[in-house]
């Protein structure tokens, strides 16, 4: 008994003549004869009871339908594709993934650890497309898997918390010594660098600290954490970002922590993914060093565990 579903050649046969909208361009780009691909298209027709397409002598034209059943089946054609892409690549046992990183974060935290990458994981291939925030993972994207800031919950997808919940009140030691900058009420007369697209961060932190939150929007914006950064080490303002991104430039001394405590923030970065695609060897191990990373942050082994972690091998002690 046949399932419920059409074959990959008549699949594939839509899908090409679609995108071509002509029988002739789906023949060249499949390989096959035109008379294949019409009869493919009409046996897909003939097993769903719909047309698909109208022709027309300029070419062709999707239907309702047919635009209905494509904008459908085109997440898990994609899916298919990656699935297959990724096995042949090395057996099931590495391949490549293609992965959107916010920008601050791929400069600040995910670069500077690639080299311990590359030596865990030689057999896998991270390919940094550009970075996109999806909002919601049902409609296809050019990524396998994407890095995002936010509150964890981001329809269709697999979201994994990794880092930067932990958050740290910046500025130069300049600015701190000129205000200067002792307790909360200080900040008060700062002025509050700004992050556009995270525009409650201050609001947060004012109202964990029980402070007045009418002032928590003014000041300049950015849209990059990096533009916050550097302005802040200039002495621009006080900056609120993720601890994680100025790990470098508070140990260097270019960046202060004036108040010292630092605020639990609800937002973080976590790894998202459309739920077909975590079943993909590749995205495993890239998940699982991603996690490595961030719960071993200094780069030091893990303690003695019945199962051994494949990321704390002596090779591996060395992280960057």
């Amino acid at each position: 008994m046949r399932r419920l579903c059409p074959t990959i050649s008549e699949l594939n046969a839509f899908h090409s003549a679609a995108k071509h909208q002509a029988f002739t361009m789906a023949a060249r780009e499949l390989c096959v004869t035109q008379s294949a691909i019409s009869r493919h298209i009409a046996a897909l027709e003939d097993y769903l009871g719909q047309k698909l397409f109208i022709r027309k002598a300029t070419g062709l034209e999707l239907t309702e339908a047919g635009a209905t059943y494509l904008n459908a089946t085109r997440p898990a054609m994609a899916a298919l594709e990656s699935a297959t892409a990724q096995l042949m690549s090395y057996g099931g046992d590495g391949g490549s993934l293609n992965l959107s990183v916010p920008p601050t974060f791929a400069a600040q935290w995910l670069f500077p650890r690639l080299g311990h990458f590359k030596r865990t994981l030689p057999q896998v291939s991270l390919n940094f497309v550009r970075y996109q925030h999806a909002h919601d993972f049902a409609t296809p994207h050019e990524f396998d898997a994407a890095i995002q800031y936010g509150y964890g919950n981001w329809p269709s997808a697999n979201a994994r918390y990794l880092i930067g919940k932990e958050t740290s009140i910046v500025c130069s030691p300049q600015l701190q010594a000129a205000l200067p900058l002792r307790t909360p009420q200080d900040l008060m007369r700062a002025t509050l660098l700004q992050h556009i697209e995270v525009p409650l961060a201050w609001q947060d932190w004012m109202e964990a600290n029980g402070l007045d939150t009418s002032a928590s929007r003014f000041g300049p914006g950015f849209n990059l954490y990096s533009l916050i950064i550097r302005a802040a080490v200039s002495g621009f303002g006080v900056g609120i970002v993720p601890t994680c991104l100025v790990e470098d430039e508070l140990q260097a001394g270019s960046l202060v922590e004036p108040l010292k405590d630092r605020f639990d923030s609800p937002l973080g970065y976590y790894l998202c993914a459309p739920t077909a695609r975590t079943n993909l060897s590749v995205y495993r191990l890239v998940a699982g060093w991603l996690e490595h990373c961030c719960n071993h942050a200094d780069g030091a082994a893990a303690p003695a565990a019945a199962t051994p972690c494949i990321f704390c091998s002596p090779q591996a002690s060395t992280a960057g």
